[in-house]
């Protein structure tokens, strides 16, 4: 018993935990990209990151980046800040048709209209808008972490390596395992 115990307790602990299919992620409609966007906050020190994914509708890396927040005041602000960091990157590189994706439902409404800005973060959702009729088309989609996880990955790496960069073409080396793993079949 104790050795099946044992084996149990390494089969489970070497497993790859893939999420569910509805929580994975998914691919954007056809002649889009899809933008993940995700922050990192750390309340203790006021500081954060943002970072954003763009891949294309076959689920291949198109573009990254990561951008260290010295002084952040909370989630709201800093989610915010992802989906504008985001934006912004997107519309830099040309892209004409955007699927922008957050774990935010707060961003995803606020951006989208949905809902009226009465927080600290209006400004910023006020940019994003901006920026979003800069591009020919912006789908706001709301999504679970689970399905995120290499912009959850690429923020967390941001904080703690006090980053900013951008990657084009080639993914930065954290990243290539939650990339392949989002468009492995399950």
């Amino acid at each position: 018993m104790s050795i099946l115990a044992i084996a149990n307790n390494f089969q489970q602990a070497n497993a790859k935990n893939i999420a569910p299919a509805q929580d994975r992620w998914k691919k954007p409609e056809s002649r889009f990209v899809k933008l993940n966007v995700d922050p990192a906050f750390y309340m203790a020190e006021g500081a954060g990151a943002t970072a954003a994914v763009i891949r294309d509708a076959n689920g291949s890396f198109l573009a990254a980046q990561c951008i260290y927040i010295p002084y952040t005041s909370s989630v709201v602000m800093t989610e915010a800040l992802a989906m504008q960091d985001g934006l912004n990157f997107a519309s830099s590189l040309g892209f004409p048709q955007v699927e922008a994706e957050s774990d935010s439902s707060i961003v995803i409404e606020s951006c989208d209209g949905q809902t009226r800005w009465w927080d600290e973060a209006a400004a910023i959702f006020a940019e994003c808008v901006d920026i979003s009729s800069l591009i020919r088309k912006v789908k706001f989609k709301h999504h679970y972490l689970s399905s995120n996880q290499a912009a959850h990955v690429l923020a967390n790496y941001s904080y703690c390596n006090k980053l900013c960069s951008h990657w084009t073409d080639e993914p930065p080396g954290c990243l290539v395992s939650n990339l392949v793993d989002d468009v492995t079949p399950m």
